[in-house]
């Protein structure tokens, strides 16, 4: 074969390889973004069982309420569960592909309207036949039954979810790994093409100079394609890493930090700054940063033409529109501001600096930070949800005291415990005295600022151990590990006593107010959880009976 011939064909094996290099990124990036788009799906099915399972809680917390104080307020969660579970179950219905998981979704929803059902049974029997009547149906313990039920197959569904996404990201990380091995050995065909090349042109003397320069600008740009296909799987293989470490960040600092660290690892060119918007969406505050970034930690909305345009806004190139927050820094760097949007929602920006952003080739790096940037902001807003739904879920809004739900899980937890170590463990049990008086007095803006100064003292008279919480209606409960009768009996006497004390301004009026407290601990007043309680309960009664204003120990009483 003629020289010209074996170069020739040389060079169209070069081609050809290089074409393959530059294909395998592409099909790797839409395997990518497949992958992404299942892993959002199984994040958003896990998001909605978590909502309905709230809301299914937050509507029996409301039921209960309602049958023990019978007031009508009691069932705006109730009410609010009934507007938002029939949407909230028909996404759901949308999302299930499988036969199987539609067969899960018609128990749960079979599961969902007995419990309905039963919890509005249980409000009509209140209604009609009163308290009693009611507890009568609730002992029977049917919506317990159902709400197990519903827990148990929510549960499993979350379970399953979590499963197939951790098989995603495996299927993403195999996904990089092949495509670092198809790199590899696209490199070493190249090397291999090259010699070849080589070796043909040294065969002619007149021809060699022409053939040493074809094979040359064909190995830089094979060198240059396996640099962008190493770059681009470090990339993917950090995108990944960063992923699953922002899925096990618990606070917005947290994955701020962990957005910075690998930020700085994939970007090393440049510095830069994210911001977040406060609570009040007036400002943006800076929570992370990473390089030499000298960026402001408060700034304006308006200061950044990012967040005016609700796209990326790049000064790179000179022109006009520069950053008021950048305003300070070095006008003669390049900056990139990219917005962090999550459902339509701008939750903040990120700032990037470096001479970097004005090479040539950055247009690929633009891009990629740009996907960097909305699967940040996809992870700081579940981070978001999850501590709110979190919040939610055991926190009392008004006195942000923990709530009733809190209570019985760890009210069993301790006593167990308790009994494990042979430690004692007592339960408060407090009543605002007249507490009706006072809403009629005030008005329930009053009688809130009166629930909202005893949980203040509540708060500053017990324990770093202790748990205090709202009971329902003015009814507040102290669960106090590792105290006995007597030490728990004190403590009862000092809060009765500060409560007493308590003179609020309220409209031009002086607010007061008095609680009647019961006692209980383990093992003196009862083994169990339920009798710990309603021993305390019964020992609240006491005290009202005997005058208020007073702490009554089950078996004794500490006058007020």
């Amino acid at each position: 074969m003629k020289l010209e011939n074996k170069l020739k064909l040389s060079a169209a094996c070069v081609i050809a390889v290089m074409s393959l290099v530059a294909i395998g990124p592409y099909f790797l990036n839409a395997q990518v973004r497949g992958v992404m788009t299942e892993l959002k799906h199984a994040s958003a099915v896990e998001r909605q069982y978590a909502t309905m399972l709230t809301l299914l809680s937050d509507a029996e917390a409301a039921e209960r309420g309602y049958v023990i104080t019978g007031r009508a307020e009691f069932l705006q969660p109730y009410n609010a569960a009934l507007g938002l579970l029939p949407a909230l179950r028909a996404q759901l219905r949308e999302r299930q592909t499988t036969a199987a998981e539609r067969m899960v979704l018609d128990q749960i929803d079979t599961l969902t309207s007995k419990k309905l059902d039963y919890m509005a049974q249980v409000i009509k029997v209140r209604d009609e036949g009163g308290f009693e009547a009611a507890r009568q149906l609730i002992d029977s313990g049917r919506g317990k039954t159902y709400m197990d039920q519903l827990r148990s197959l929510i549960s499993e569904q979350v379970s399953e979810h979590a499963l197939h996404r951790a098989d995603l990201r495996e299927t993403l990380t195999s996904s990089a790994a092949r495509a670092a091995s198809l790199a590899s050995i696209a490199t070493l065909a190249d090397i291999a093409l090259i010699v070849a090349v080589l070796f043909a042109a040294n065969r002619g003397l007149t021809q060699r100079l022409a053939a040493e320069s074809r094979a040359n600008e064909a190995s830089d740009q094979l060198r240059r394609a396996a640099a962008v296909a190493e770059k681009r799987n470090l990339q993917l293989l950090g995108g990944g890493d960063m992923l699953q470490a922002l899925e096990l960040a618990e606070t917005t600092d947290e994955s701020a930090s962990i957005v910075a660290r690998f930020f700085h690892r994939l970007l090393p060119g440049l510095c830069g700054s994210m911001y977040l918007y406060r609570h009040s969406r007036d400002v943006l505050e800076r929570k992370a940063s990473w390089g030499t970034a000298d960026d402001p930690e408060i700034i304006e909305p308006l200061e950044c033409w990012a967040l005016r345009k609700g796209s990326a806004h790049d000064d790179a190139h000179g022109h006009a529109l520069r950053c008021g927050h950048a305003a300070a820094t070095d006008a003669s760097s390049p900056r990139l501001c990219v917005p962090l949007v999550t459902q339509g929602n701008v939750i903040g920006f990120i700032t990037l600096q470096g001479a970097a952003l004005a090479a040539p080739d950055s247009a690929d790096d633009r891009a990629w930070i740009l996907q960097l940037a909305e699967q940040a902001a996809l992870a700081l807003s579940n981070v978001e949800l999850r501590v709110s739904l979190r919040l939610q879920s055991v926190i009392d809004p008004l006195t942000q005291l923990y709530n009733r739900r809190y209570l019985d899980e760890t009210l069993k937890r301790e006593l167990s415990r308790a009994e494990r170590r042979g430690m004692p463990m007592a339960v408060l049990m407090i009543d605002l005295d007249h507490f009706k008086r006072v809403n009629d007095t005030f008005g329930h803006e009053g009688g809130d600022l009166l629930l909202r100064s005893v949980a203040t003292i509540l708060k500053q008279s017990v324990r770093a151990g202790d748990v205090p919480c709202r009971y329902g209606g003015e009814e507040l409960v102290v669960l106090m590990p590792d105290c006995s009768l007597d030490k728990a009996a004190e403590r009862a006497e000092a809060i009765r006593a500060a409560i007493a004390g308590l003179h609020l301004q309220f409209n031009a009026q002086v607010l007061t107010a008095t609680a009647s407290l019961g006692v209980a601990a383990y093992p003196d007043s009862g083994i169990g959880a339920e009798m710990l309680v309603q021993e305390a309960d019964a020992a609240l009664y006491a005290a009202k009976r005997d005058g208020r204003n007073r702490v009554v120990v089950a078996g004794a009483t500490v006058a007020g």
